[in-house]
């Protein structure tokens, strides 16, 4: 059985925690013998109810052989940076996937994605590297995600949608089908894309625009 070291003990780390046991679970054999967190933030667990523990600083932690790792770290351009040094140290990263969710035969999916409860991979779909899909959230048919993109919870990424790297959608937002977005557009909370966006933007409102603030 291999080791999983949970990247990052805040909040999406310690849900991954959960996630991972519910695979666990769900298997005639588990699958990990959860080892803990890396994380910078050696007190990032104080106070709070976790049945595992900070191992220690990301940058100080030495990879074991039957080590795998998985990055909860929201940052889209930081969680890349830290999978990548960690790469070039030997870490091999892995993709978690929740047992509810649904994710079709014909589907896609990249290395160190994290795919949450009830979330909806569909059909010829895309996902590729670092990617994070929050719970209750749809890839449609046919719809490409770049690397490291965020998508919140109940965020719909409707069929035909091309999403460059590092797009973040805030939660409850959608895209509309066939929409085209460039890398690092920031989607805010309860937005609707109904135009194509170029790279770069923030964009807000129902059809979303560009944010003033």
């Amino acid at each position: 059985m291999k080791n999983l070291v949970i990247i990052a003990a805040g909040g999406c780390g310690r849900e991954v925690l959960q996630w991972v046991k519910d695979i666990n679970e769900a298997g005639n054999i588990p699958r990990w013998h959860i080892k803990g967190f890396i994380d910078d933030n050696l007190a990032a667990l104080d106070n709070l109810i976790c049945d595992a523990e900070i191992l220690s600083a990301i940058d100080s932690y030495e990879i074991d052989p039957d080590d795998e790792f998985v990055c909860c770290i929201g940052n889209s351009r930081i969680r890349k940076g830290v999978i990548e040094s960690l790469k070039q140290r030997g870490a091999e990263f892995v993709t978690i996937i929740h047992p509810t969710a649904v994710v079709a035969d014909s589907s896609r999916m990249g290395e160190a994605v994290i795919v949450y409860p009830y979330a909806l991979i569909s059909d010829n779909a895309v996902v590729h590297d670092g990617c994070i899909i929050n719970m209750y959230s749809s890839v449609a048919h046919d719809s490409v995600l770049g690397e490291y993109c965020t998508i919140s919870a109940h965020c719909d990424v409707t069929g035909m949608c091309t999403l460059g790297d590092r797009v973040f959608m805030g939660s409850g937002s959608n895209i509309v089908p066939g929409t085209k977005i460039g890398n690092d557009v920031f989607i805010c909370a309860g937005s609707t894309v109904m135009t194509n966006l170029k790279d770069g933007i923030k964009v807000f409102g129902t059809p979303a625009k560009k944010a003033v603030f």
